[in-house]
């Protein structure tokens, strides 16, 4: 049997786009705050920076992903484009709901001021962690198994 990709170009920006998040979220994020003389305010407003940008990027994939799915349709399974769907869907929670709410709380502490606590950061690791979850499942829907031909 051989293995060979739905769409490559589908394939690669997905696979472009998991290596973007995955840097941003889940390594430059946690290492910037060991950074000898890194202060909190830096450190937050880099994440605010950070984010903002890594999640435009996302978006950008992901509407390519989408074209590119549309134009391949016959080739993807709705399960294929429900686990897009899912992905979109918690990019747009982080994008209009909680990193909103987690820049307005970054801001407060840079400027010193207290904060309630709030369950906000555990709810985006936790999508932060489904989204990766959902992107290595979607890339490996990518491929299909074809039978030899002798």
């Amino acid at each position: 049997m051989k293995l060979s990709a739905k769409n490559p170009l589908v394939l690669m920006m997905l696979c472009l786009m998991a290596g973007v998040f995955i840097t941003v979220s889940f390594l430059e994020t946690p290492l910037k705050f060991q950074v000898p003389g890194m202060t909190l305010p830096v450190a937050l407003e880099l994440g605010m920076m950070m984010f903002g940008v890594s999640t435009k990027i996302q978006c950008v994939f992901l509407i390519l992903i989408i074209a590119g799915m549309a134009v391949s349709r016959k080739k993807y399974t709705k399960t294929d484009f429900i686990i897009i769907a899912v992905v979109f869907a918690l990019l747009l929670l982080e994008k209009f709901w909680m990193l909103p709410v987690l820049d307005e709380r970054a801001q407060l502490l840079s400027a010193g001021k207290p904060v309630l606590s709030s369950e906000m950061h555990n709810y985006f690791i936790y999508a932060e962690s489904a989204k990766a979850i959902f992107l290595c499942i979607a890339i490996s829907l990518q491929f299909t198994k074809q039978k030899n031909e002798y």
